[in-house]
């Protein structure tokens, strides 16, 4: 099936004097450009989740990026509101998805394995969502989504909550087991750890 990659580069580093994470170099090259690149042989489409509409850098890219949008809790009529968190990233570029399922991976974890997209296909089995585990911990920004699914990420939001974590439990989710041991998922969130 048809797929398309949600990459979440939102968020400011704070262990890294709050730095545009997405732009930290990692042995040469940007960390989103790590992750862009062991994804998109394992999706169709790829769109980049930004909160930072400044930044020009964003601009250049090959691939739509999509500002954040989300909805608070007292907000009846749906009027598009500031609200920080990988959820409103999700939300805001899931519409403008066009294929079934939705990958959906942060830029902050530069070696992604290359059988990621399939494995997780493997492991959604009936259910809505299929999480990364990598043995030790679940991966909760390391998901495959029947794009369907991600509607309900809007209901979620406008109860006040935004915990990534808080809506998978509410959905119907399996895990994918991954090598234990294994640096794959490792998230860079230091400077030290850029070398």
């Amino acid at each position: 099936m048809e797929t398309t990659a949600i990459v979440l580069a939102g968020g400011k580093g704070s262990r890294m004097n709050y730095a545009e994470k997405a732009w930290m170099l990692h042995h040469g090259k940007p960390l989103l450009t790590h992750v862009v690149d062991s994804i998109s042989p394992q999706v169709d489409m790829i769109l980049i989740s930004r909160n930072n509409t400044s930044d020009p850098r964003y601009d250049e890219l090959p691939y739509p990026c999509i500002a954040d949008i989300a909805f608070a809790a007292d907000d009846i009529d749906g009027e598009a509101t500031k609200q920080q968190g990988p959820l409103s990233g999700i939300s805001a570029c899931a519409r403008h998805v066009k294929t079934s399922l939705t990958l959906v991976v942060p830029c902050d974890t530069p070696r992604l394995p290359n059988n990621l997209m399939q494995k997780l296909l493997n492991g959604l089995g009936d259910a809505s969502v299929a999480v990364a585990h990598d043995g030790n911990n679940e991966q909760p920004l390391v998901f495959l989504a029947h794009t369907t699914a991600l509607e309900e990420i809007d209901v979620y939001l406008k109860t006040g909550r935004r915990s990534v974590k808080g809506w998978l439990e509410g959905m119907n989710h399996n895990r994918v087991y991954f090598e234990t041991g294994s640096d794959e998922f490792e998230n860079i969130n230091t400077i030290n750890q850029l070398a």
